[in-house]
């Protein structure tokens, strides 16, 4: 089962509709852009900022990230194909 949509992704579920610098929390993150809860998860994210990979922010006590820095992770992580 997908976990529930925060409310913010449930009122602008397009990808599209979302800027790439814009700050997402965790669970806004994974909702929007994994919605099946599947591969990623908001606890996924936490755990790759944890091990330095995920870049994020900190205000008002809340790690927030962006969709650019979610890229960025996902492209660090990328296997080149064996030739």
């Amino acid at each position: 089962m997908a976990p529930p949509i925060p409310r913010r992704v449930a009122e602008r579920p397009n990808l599209k509709d979302w800027s790439r610098t814009e700050v997402l929390s965790y669970a806004e993150a994974a909702a929007l852009l994994w919605p099946s809860g599947s591969p990623l998860t908001a606890s996924s994210l936490r755990t790759a900022q944890a091990a330095g990979l995920l870049d994020t922010v900190l205000i008002a006590r809340k790690r927030l990230t962006t969709l650019a820095a979610i890229d960025a992770m996902l492209e660090g992580a990328r296997h080149k194909a064996r030739t």
